[in-house]
């Protein structure tokens, strides 16, 4: 056996062992009845991750939303861009909601630096505009 096919081989492994989990989680969500524990927030947002692959806004949004109530940064990062740029990235099934969208990312960016921090400060780190400002308390 040569080193690429073997590298090629090693490397399918990881992609293989998320669909199984996937497929696996997917089953205990909608049988939740004693066949498996509560899914965790990663799961959740896996799950989330594999219905915007389906197209099927509805579920992601409700798989982004149970993983971002259990403050999973990752989760509450793409549920605020998902509710801010809604139509725009998902089309007139997913209505924009610019207020609970920067709640979301604002608390992303407290929970950990990096990405969701620098989000949330170039979209609401700058003066109040038009289309944000009543979203803050007066």
């Amino acid at each position: 056996m040569n080193t690429a096919t073997l590298r090629t081989r090693t490397a399918r492994w990881p992609g293989l062992a998320l669909v199984a989990l996937a497929l696996h989680t997917s089953g205990a969500a909608e049988a939740q009845a004693g066949l498996g524990g509560p899914l965790t927030p990663a799961q959740q947002y896996a799950l989330a991750l594999e219905a915007q692959t389906q197209g099927d806004h509805g579920a992601m949004l409700t798989w982004l939303r149970a993983a971002a109530r259990a403050d999973h940064p990752p989760a509450q990062r793409m549920l605020g861009m998902v509710l801010i740029g809604g139509p725009a990235l998902y089309g007139p099934s997913l209505p924009a909601d610019l207020c609970e969208g920067r709640a979301w990312l604002l608390r992303a960016a407290r929970q950990n630096e990096g990405p969701s921090q620098d989000v949330a400060f170039a979209l609401f780190g700058r003066p109040k505009d038009a289309l944000t400002a009543h979203c803050e308390p007066a």
